[in-house]
């Protein structure tokens, strides 16, 4: 049996069986089953495996492992329990999580099983884990990640995209401060379908190692882009990936008064074209568009959500659904 040198045993347990998980780009992922218990053990990496040049401080797993604690007091069984953490080594043990029970939200989105009610239902546990998070107690434990946030994602994301398109390098600069203006609860920062787990009658919410005391309008874009660009990539679920951009946003937004929620829909508006252009050109790219034309697709409508007024959510679907 093959082991990773920096793992000797979990909980005083011996190891007997050891499999290293696929997917993602900043992490190892390992199932281990010891003689008393099956985990998983998720170790952060310093280069990440993308084409890009891509160095990140692996101080970043000890806040993942804060989130999970954290998250697990308000959605309590939506989160996986922690067994341990080690910071030296930096990696955690948690529950596993049998693929066999379960799949991301990602493989059912590509098997073409676009649920409204799991939207529903997404959306929900997100407003819960923010709203619950909003105070200074919070704040103090996990603003030490935002330099880790600012590696991981807004210099990756929307400074890479000011990189390749210069003349949008102001706009991005006020995106970045905005950012910086509005933090003000705890944001997951990798909230996307491939980090959500489906079962029966469960989701599990996973990987929130770029979380950080940020704004929460990067949540809602960073999910809610999925469903866009998956508009266009999956043509015959166009209309039911639209639904469930509908209904994340209206089953969030309810929550707020009248004047946060127009302060909240100016700030998706403004974000949602750099986030749908940092996934084609950015650091960390969708890797199932390989097609020159539905990239440049994504592209055009970035363009468009730039360079016309929007006023409204209704507008941003409007543009995505233009011939």
């Amino acid at each position: 049996m093959q082991k990773a040198l920096w793992l000797d045993s979990i909980n005083k347990e011996k190891i007997i069986k050891y499999k290293k998980l696929e997917g993602g780009v900043s992490s190892e992922v390992y199932h281990v089953k010891t003689n008393k218990n099956e985990y998983c053990v998720k170790r952060s990496l310093r280069k990440l495996l993308v084409k890009k040049k891509w160095i990140a401080n692996t101080s970043r797993i000890k806040f993942e492992y804060y989130w999970l604690n954290h998250s697990r007091k308000i959605l309590n069984k939506n989160i996986p329990k922690t067994f341990e953490f080690n910071n030296e080594k930096k990696y955690i043990v948690m529950e596993y999580l049998n693929n066999s029970k379960y799949k991301t939200l990602k493989e059912l989105y590509f098997k073409k099983i676009v649920k409204l009610s799991t939207i529903r239902s997404i959306s929900k546990h997100l407003y819960k884990i923010h709203s619950k998070s909003n105070n200074y107690k919070t704040k103090k434990i996990f603003q030490g990640n935002n330099n880790n946030f600012n590696d991981l994602r807004l210099d990756p994301y929307f400074n890479e995209v000011g990189r390749v398109y210069p003349k949008y390098k102001e706009y991005i600069k006020d995106l970045n401060e905005n950012y910086l203006i509005n933090s003000s609860t705890l944001v997951h920062g990798d909230f996307s379908p491939k980090n959500i787990l489906i079962g029966k009658n469960k989701i599990i919410y996973l990987d929130a190692e770029c979380c950080n005391f940020g704004d929460p309008v990067f949540d809602l874009v960073f999910f809610s882009n999925h469903l866009l660009i998956k508009s266009i990539f999956i043509k015959d679920k166009s209309k039911e990936f639209i639904k469930s951009y509908i209904i994340f946003y209206k089953e969030y937004l309810k929550n707020l008064n009248a004047k946060k929620s127009k302060l909240y829909i100016d700030r998706i508006i403004k974000m949602t074209p750099i986030m749908m252009l940092a996934r084609i050109d950015g650091k960390s790219p969708v890797e199932y568009i390989k097609s020159k034309k539905i990239k440049n697709t994504i592209r055009n409508k970035s363009f468009l959500l730039l360079e016309r007024k929007i006023n409204n959510l209704d507008d941003i679907i409007r543009i995505i659904n233009e011939e």
